[in-house]
């Protein structure tokens, strides 16, 4: 069975730009005004550090929020017997499932956040913002032993 990103995951990485860049313009509009009404204290280089910053702290944020729709518009996530295949931008990767030492689930308010599975190398992958995150946690926690899997609350 294939999941993917859903679309309620989209909308809301997008309200969170959006919000993001509300919030910046809020902040040098604010140092806009202190600095015309106390020049003293809020200089011209305070203004143009601050607008710089955010300008380029908010270009960065929409770059990756750009590359993010990019690479799911073809992101799938397919658990098999035995191994987790990732479909990204015409790539295929696949985890064996006896690689996972650990499946965390984190809820808050009693609903899934996110799936938090860590390897025995160390390493660790999380699934957020798919369709039916519980279904595909089920589905690949019932391939390893109880155990190893954990419910965690926020």
């Amino acid at each position: 069975m294939a999941f993917a990103i859903s679309e309620q995951e989209i909308r809301k990485r997008k309200k969170n730009t959006f919000w993001g860049t509300v919030f910046s313009l809020l902040l040098a509009g604010m140092i806009a005004v202190q600095n015309y009404q106390y020049p003293e204290k809020y200089s011209d280089v305070l203004l143009w550090s601050v607008v710089g910053f955010l300008v380029l702290a908010n270009l960065v944020n929409y770059y990756r929020h750009l590359r993010y729709l990019r690479m799911i518009r073809d992101h799938e996530v397919e658990v098999l017997p035995g191994k987790v295949r990732f479909w990204t931008g015409g790539k295929v990767t696949e985890l064996d499932v006896k690689k996972i030492a650990g499946m965390f689930y984190y809820r808050k308010k009693g609903e899934l956040q996110h799936i938090q599975i860590k390897l025995k190398t160390h390493r660790g992958i999380r699934l957020e913002g798919y369709e039916k995150l519980d279904e595909l946690g089920r589905l690949i926690a019932d391939q390893i032993p109880p155990e190893h899997v954990q419910d965690k609350k926020l």
